[in-house]
Order: C-alpha cells, then structure tokens, then sequence
C-alpha cells in the first residue's frame, strides 16, 4: 500500500488535514456508481461526505443501500480495497456514536455507517464494510 492513511478492508473516515488521502478522489455520487458497477481501484478517497449527511435523505439512503447491497464483493475483493471517506470538519465522539461538524453543527455518523465504528487515531474513524 502507498502513503495512504487507511486500513483496507474497512471504510476509512479521516479528517482531510490530518491524515494522507489516496490520490483517487471522486465525489460520493461517483463512489456510489463505481461501487453498484463493482468498479474500484484498490484504493480510493471519496469526497462530499459532508454534503450528504446535510443534504437530502434520498442520496443517503442511495449510498447506504449501495454500501450494504455491495459488502460481500468489497469483501471478497483481494486485496482487500482501502475506502477513505475524507471530511473537513472536526470529528466528535459521543459514547458510541460520532458526529461530524458541518457549518458550525454536528451531524451523526451513524445513518451511513451504523453503530459498528471506532476511533483508531485522533481524526481517523473506522468501519466494517458490514454496515
């Protein structure tokens, strides 16, 4: 693996100034489409995470459906794909959830990725593919 900051195997969440992007970086629409086409590199680096925990429910549920409906052939994958979803606020923990700051206001996690993540660093969230 490259400089990457991300654990493969797992969706990654990392705070976009503190750790090592991969240099793929697509939108989260763009994500969503290359993961239903079974079509990603080994690694990639997703952006616009913020626009979806603050936009419409609609693209949300588009993108954890696609998640859930696709994790058998992330996991099946080798090697395993190192997914990063990069952030630009501060992230938050609270109990067993985190929340991103967007704007000035905390948005919680746990709609795309479920109840299943842990911090791994300061500003580096982990995830199953199993969400």
């Amino acid at each position: 693996m490259s400089d990457t900051d991300a654990v493969a195997g797992m969706y990654n969440v990392v705070v976009v100034d503190e750790w090592e992007s991969a240099d793929y970086r697509v939108p989260v629409d763009e994500f969503v489409s290359k993961l239903e086409s079974r079509d990603l590199p080994d690694e990639i680096c997703v952006t616009g995470l913020e626009e979806v925990l603050t936009g419409e429910e609609d693209r949300r549920d588009r993108l954890v459906s696609t998640m859930r409906r696709e994790m058998d052939y992330l996991n099946s994958q080798r090697p395993l794909p190192a997914i990063q979803f990069v952030v630009g606020g501060d992230v938050q923990g609270a109990g067993d959830t985190f929340d991103v700051e967007v704007d000035g206001e905390f948005h919680s996690l746990e709609p795309i990725f479920g109840r299943r993540i842990k911090r791994r660093k300061s500003g580096w969230l982990v995830v199953p593919f199993r969400v």
